[in-house]
C-alpha cells in the first residue's frame, strides 16, 4: 500500500479508533477521507507520517482529545476537516506550518482558548469555519494577512474585544458570520472594503457606535444582520446603494432617524427594525418589494399614516407596526395582501372604523388592533375568519354589541375586547369558542346575565376577566368546571346571590376577584385561603376571610336540612345507576374484545374508564374530542381506517359524530408518555405552533388501560406527496402545483428553523410527511416528534428507524453520528425536491448500483440528457416551466451537498425557490409577447 494516493472510506461503519500504523508505510497518501465512519478515540500523533497528505477529512465522528501538534507538520495539507467531533483543548501555534491550507473546518467541537496569531501565515486559506466551539479572546489582527479568505464563520463562541479592522483587507470575502459572541466597540469602517460580501452577520454581540457609512460600498450584500447590539445614531445615507439586499435585521438597538436609506432594494424577503428609535413617516418605497414576506417595524417612533403601498406586497404574511405613533385609517389597499396571517397594529393612534374587508383575509391568524382610537361597531365580516387565533381590539372606543356570529371563530385562542364601550348581552355563542385560552371583556357596558355556556370553554386558562361591566344575576356554577383557569375577575358588576362553593375548589386558580358586586350569604370554607380584598364591596357577604356571619336566614346561610336529605337521596340513586352502567359497559366491551380476538384482528377495550378525555387540546377542534369518540369512529383502531404508518406510529382517519374529521396517530411506544411531564410539556409547546405550511397538532390523549398514546392532528384531505407521486392516483400533479408544494415545504422548514424559539429540527422530512390540504397546499407533519420521543422514551426495535431518519433521505453526517441539525433537515428537503421534479422514489433501482438519486441528478443535470430528469407524466412542459424544473433541481443539489457547511440554510433555499416561483409570471408574459410578434 506504499503507493496508495487516495483512501476514501466516508460513511462506512468502521468504528474503533484511527490506527496508528495507518501512515507507517504510506508515504504517497495524498487524500484520507474517513468522515462519518463512527471513529472514536484520539487522533494519533503518527498521522504526521503521511507527509504527502493534501486532504484530511475526519469529520462527523466522535473523535476526542486534543488535536495533536504533529498534525501541523503536514505541510502539504490544503484541506483539513475535523468538524462535528468532540475535540477539546486549544488550537496550536504550529498551525503556521500549514502554509498551503485552503479550507479549515473545526466547527461543532469543544475547542477553547485564543485563536493563535499564527493564523495570519495561512495566506492561501479560503474557508475558516470555527463556529459553535468555546474560543475566546480577541481575533488576532493577523487574520487580515489571510488574503485569500472567502468565508469566515465564528458564530457561537466567546470571542471578545473589537472586531479587527484588518478584516477589511480581505478583498475576496463573501461571508462574515460573527453572531453570538462578545464583541464590543465600534464596527470597523474598513469592512466597507470587502466589496464581495453577500452575507454580513454581526448580531447578538455588544457592539456600539453607529453603522459605518462605508457599508454603502457593499453593493453585493444580500443579508445584513446587526440585531441585539447597542448600535445608535442614524442610518448612513449611503445604504441606499445596497440594491441587492433580501434580508435585513436591525432589531433591538438604539438606532434613530429615518429608515429611508434602507429602501434602495426591491428584493426584500424580510425586513426587521423592531425595537429602535426610528422616526418619521414609514417610507412608501418599502412597498416596492413584491416578495417581502415579513415586515416588522414595531416599537419605534414612526408617525404619519400606514403606507398605502404595502398593498402592493402580495407575498406579505406578517405585518407588525405596533408601538409607534401612527395616525389615520387602515389603508384600503392592505386588503390586497391576501396571504396575510399576522397583523399587529397595537399601540398607535389609528382611527376610523375597523374595515370590514379584513374579513376577506382568509388566512389571518392574528389581528391585533389594541390601544388605538378605533370607533364604530365590530364588523360582522371579522367573524368569518375561521383561522383566527388571536383577536385583540382592547383599548379603543368601539361600541355596539357582540354578535352571535362570534361562534364562528372556532379556532380562537385569545379574545380581548376590554376597555371599549361595547354594550348589550354576552351572547351564548361564546360557549362555542372551545379553544379559548384567554377571554378579556373588562371595562365595557355589557349587561344581562353571564351565560351558563361559558362553562363550555374548557381550554380557558390564562384569564376570564368580565370586570367593570353591568352584569346581573347569579354567578353561573358552570364556571367551576373550567379546570385549567388561573385568573377569574368578575369584580365591579351587579352580580347577586351566593358564591358557588365549587369555585373555591378550583385548584388551578391563582387569582380571584369577586369584589364590588351585590353578592350575599356565607362563604364556604374553601374561600378562606383568599385575601379579603377578593370579596370586599359585597354588603351581604360574610364568613372567612370576611367577618363573622350573624343574623342570616337559612336561605342566606345555605341549604335547609330537608334540601340536604333530598340531594343525598338523589346522589345515592345516581351513584347506583352509574355503577350499573359501568358493569354493563364492562361486559359488553369485553365481549366485543373476545369476538375481535377470535377473528384475528386488533381491538382495544376501554374497560378501565368510560370517559377518557384528551389530556391536552389546543386549537382547531370543533369540540372536545374524547377517547370513546375516536374508538367509535375507527372501530377501535381497525386497520380499515388506517391511512398511513411510519417509524413513530400508525395514522388513522376518524370521522367523528360531530361532523369533524381528524387524523389520529397511535404512537408505537409502550411507555405511558402522557404521565411524563417532559413529554407533556414538549407536546403542549408543539401544539401552540401555527403556520400555514405546518400540520396543526390539535391535542393528545392516552389510556393506561390500553397502553395507548395518541396524537390528534388536523386531517389533510389530499394525502401526502408520496401518495401522489408514487402510489396509484387518479390525477397527475401538474407543474404549477408541484412548484407550489416545493415552496410551501421550504417555508414550513424555514419557520421551524428561524421563527421558533428555540429552533426546531424536524429530523425526518420526507415526501410522506408532506401532506396536502383541499387546496393542494403543502403542510409539513410530524415536526418535533422524533426529538421528544427520543428524549422521553425507551425505544423498542420497532421504532428505532425513526431516530436515524428514513432510508433514502438520510444526510451523510446523520446516518452514523445521529447528530441532527438544521442542515440535515435541508438535506432531507433536497431529496423531496428531487422527488417532486423527477417523480422517482429516492430508493429506486433505476439510478444504478454504484449511485443514488443525488449523484444521478447531479450527473445528468449537467449533461445533454438532462430532460430525462423531469417526470414523464409532466411532459410536455412549456419552455419556461422546464427551465424552472431545472432550477429547482439545482437548488436540490445545493441542499444535498455531502458536507453540511456547503449546504444553504433553509431560509436561503426558501429564498431561491421563491425566486423561481415568483419569476414564472414574467416568463409567461415573455412567451405571450414573443407569440404576438
Amino acid at each position: 500500500m506504499n503507493q496508495l494516493e487516495d483512501l476514501v472510506l466516508a460513511n462506512n461503519r468502521l468504528s474503533g479508533s484511527l490506527p496508528k500504523s495507518l501512515c507507517s508505510n504510506n508515504t504517497s497518501l495524498k487524500q484520507l477521507v474517513l468522515s462519518g465512519t463512527q471513529l472514536s478515540g484520539e487522533i494519533p500523533a503518527e498521522v504526521s507520517k503521511c507527509q504527502s497528505l493534501q486532504a484530511l477529512d475526519l469529520s462527523n465522528n466522535t473523535l476526542s482529545g486534543r488535536i495533536p501538534d504533529s498534525l501541523f507538520k503536514l505541510a502539504e495539507l490544503t484541506v483539513l476537516y475535523l468538524n462535528n467531533n468532540t475535540l477539546k483543548g486549544t488550537l496550536s501555534h504550529s498551525i503556521s506550518n500549514l502554509r498551503n491550507l485552503q479550507e479549515l473546518a473545526l466547527y461543532h467541537n469543544d475547542l477553547k482558548g485564543k485563536l493563535p496569531n499564527e493564523i495570519g501565515f495561512l495566506s492561501k486559506l479560503e474557508v475558516l469555519y470555527l463556529y459553535e466551539n468555546r474560543f475566546s479572546g480577541e481575533i488576532p489582527t493577523e487574520i487580515g494577512n489571510c488574503a485569500s479568505l472567502k468565508s469566515v464563520d465564528m458564530f457561537g463562541n466567546h470571542f471578545s474585544g473589537e472586531i479587527p479592522s484588518s478584516i477589511g483587507r480581505l478583498d475576496d470575502l463573501t461571508l462574515l458570520h460573527l453572531r453570538e459572541n462578545e464583541f464590543a466597540g465600534n464596527i470597523p469602517a474598513t469592512l466597507g472594503n470587502c466589496h464581495k460580501l453577500t452575507i454580513l452577520d454581526l448580531a447578538d454581540n455588544q457592539l456600539s457606535g453607529s453603522i459605518p457609512s462605508s457599508f454603502g460600498f457593499l453593493k453585493s450584500l444580500e443579508q445584513l444582520h446587526l440585531y441585539n447590539n447597542s448600535l445608535q445614531g442614524s442610518l448612513p445615507s449611503s445604504l441606499i446603494n445596497l440594491k441587492n439586499l433580501t434580508r435585513i435585521n436591525f432589531s433591538s438597538n438604539k438606532l434613530n432617524g429615518s429608515i429611508s436609506p434602507l429602501c434602495g432594494s426591491s428584493s426584500y424577503l424580510s425586513f426587521d427594525v423592531t425595537d429602535n428609535e426610528f422616526e418619521g413617516d414609514v417610507p412608501l418605497q418599502l412597498g416596492k418589494s413584491p416578495s417581502l414576506d415579513r415586515l416588522r417595524l414595531g416599537k419605534n417612533q414612526f408617525t404619519g399614516r400606514i403606507a398605502w403601498t404595502f398593498g402592493k406586497i402580495h407575498e406579505l404574511s406578517l405585518l407588525d407596526i405596533s408601538s409607534n405613533s401612527l395616525t389615520g385609517n387602515i389603508p384600503l389597499e392592505l386588503g390586497l395582501c391576501k396571504k396575510l396571517t399576522h397583523i399587529d397594529l397595537n399601540d398607535n393612534f389609528l382611527s376610523g372604523v375597523i374595515p370590514p374587508w379584513l374579513g376577506k383575509l382568509a388566512l389571518l391568524g392574528e389581528l391585533k388592533l389594541s390601544s388605538n382610537q378605533f370607533t364604530g361597531s365590530l364588523p360582522k365580516e371579522i367573524f368569518n375568519l375561521t383561522k383566527l387565533l388571536v383577536l385583540s381590539l382592547d383599548g379603543n372606543s368601539l361600541n355596539g354589541s357582540i354578535p352571535q356570529e362570534i361562534r364562528n371563530l372556532e379556532s380562537l385562542n385569545v379574545l380581548n375586547l376590554g376597555k371599549n364601550q361595547i354594550s348589550g348581552q354576552l351572547p351564548s355563542g361564546i360557549g362555542k369558542l372551545s379553544k379559548l385560552y384567554e377571554l378579556r371583556l373588562s371595562r365595557n357596558i355589557l349587561t344581562g346575565k353571564i351565560p351558563v355556556e361559558i362553562g363550555q370553554l374548557q381550554d380557558l386558562q390564562s384569564a376570564l376577566d368580565l370586570s367593570y361591566n353591568n352584569f346581573t344575576g347569579d354567578i353561573p356554577s358552570t364556571i367551576s368546571t373550567l379546570h385549567k383557569l388561573e385568573s377569574l375577575d368578575l369584580s365591579h358588576n351587579h352580580l347577586v346571590g351566593v358564591v358557588p362553593g365549587q369555585i373555591g375548589d378550583m385548584k388551578s386558580l391563582v387569582y380571584l376577584n369577586l369584589s364590588y358586586n351585590n353578592l350575599e350569604g356565607k362563604l364556604k370554607k374553601q374561600f378562606s385561603k383568599w385575601q379579603a380584598d377578593a370579596f370586599v364591596g359585597n354588603a351581604g357577604l360574610c364568613g372567612s376571610p370576611l367577618g363573622h356571619c350573624a343574623g342570616l336566614n337559612k336561605k342566606q346561610q345555605g341549604l335547609s336540612a330537608k334540601t340536604v336529605i333530598i340531594i343525598s337521596a338523589i346522589s345515592s340513586l345516581a351513584a347506583i345507576a352509574v355503577m350499573v352502567l359501568v358493569i354493563v359497559v364492562f361486559f359488553k366491551q369485553n365481549l366485543a374484545l373476545f369476538k375481535k380476538g377470535r377473528g384475528g384482528s386488533s381491538a382495544f377495550s376501554s374497560n378501565s374508564s368510560s370517559s377518557e378525555a384528551p389530556l391536552f387540546s389546543h386549537g382547531g377542534a370543533k369540540s372536545d374530542i374524547k377517547w370513546e369518540d375516536i374508538m367509535e369512529a375507527t372501530h377501535y383502531l381497525d386497520d380499515e381506517f388506517m391511512i398511513g404508518s411510519g417509524g413513530s406510529g400508525k395514522v388513522y382517519k376518524a370521522d367523528l359524530v360531530n361532523g369533524e374529521t381528524i387524523a389520529v396517530k397511535k404512537i408505537l411506544w409502550k411507555d405511558d408518555l402522557m404521565s411524563n411531564k417532559s413529554f407533556n410539556r414538549e407536546v403542549k409547546t408543539l401544539g401552540t405552533i401555527r403556520h400555514r405550511h405546518l400540520v396543526k397538532l390539535m391535542g393528545y390523549c392516552s389510556s393506561k388501560a390500553q397502553g395507548l398514546n395518541m396524537l390528534i392532528y388536523e386531517y389533510m384531505e389530499n394525502g401526502s406527496v408520496w401518495d401522489w407521486l408514487h402510489a396509484k392516483k387518479k390525477e397527475v400533479l401538474d407543474w404549477e402545483t408541484r412548484l407550489k408544494i416545493a415552496v410551501g415545504l421550504a417555508q414550513g422548514v424555514e419557520y421551524l428553523h428561524f421563527d421558533c424559539v428555540p429552533p426546531i429540527v424536524h429530523r425526518d422530512i420526507k415526501s410522506s410527511n408532506v401532506l396536502l390540504d383541499s387546496n393542494m397546499e403543502a403542510h409539513l407533519g410530524d415536526f418535533g416528534l422524533a426529538k421528544i420521543l427520543t428524549e422521553n422514551c425507551d425505544t423498542n426495535t420497532e421504532s428505532n428507524s425513526l431516530f436515524a431518519g428514513s432510508y433514502g433521505y438520510i444526510a451523510p453526517e446523520y446516518a452514523y453520528s445521529l447528530k441532527a441539525t438544521e442542515k440535515s433537515d435541508v438535506y432531507n428537503m433536497g431529496i423531496v425536491l428531487m422527488e417532486i421534479v423527477t417523480g422517482k422514489k429516492p430508493t429506486e433501482g433505476v439510478f444504478g448500483e454504484e449511485t443514488d438519486m443525488v449523484r444521478w441528478v447531479d450527473t445528468v443535470l449537467g449533461s445533454a440528457a438532462r430532460e430525462k430528469l423531469i417526470d414523464s407524466e409532466l411532459k410536455p412542459l412549456l419552455p419556461c416551466e422546464e427551465e424552472a424544473a431545472y432550477q429547482v433541481l439545482e437548488i436540490a443539489i445545493q441542499c444535498t451537498k455531502t458536507y453540511p457547511q456547503e449546504r444553504p440554510s433553509s431560509r436561503q433555499a426558501c429564498d431561491r425557490l421563491l425566486r423561481v416561483f415568483n419569476s414564472r409570471g414574467a416568463s409567461y408574459r415573455e412567451m405571450q409577447t414573443d407569440s404576438q410578434k
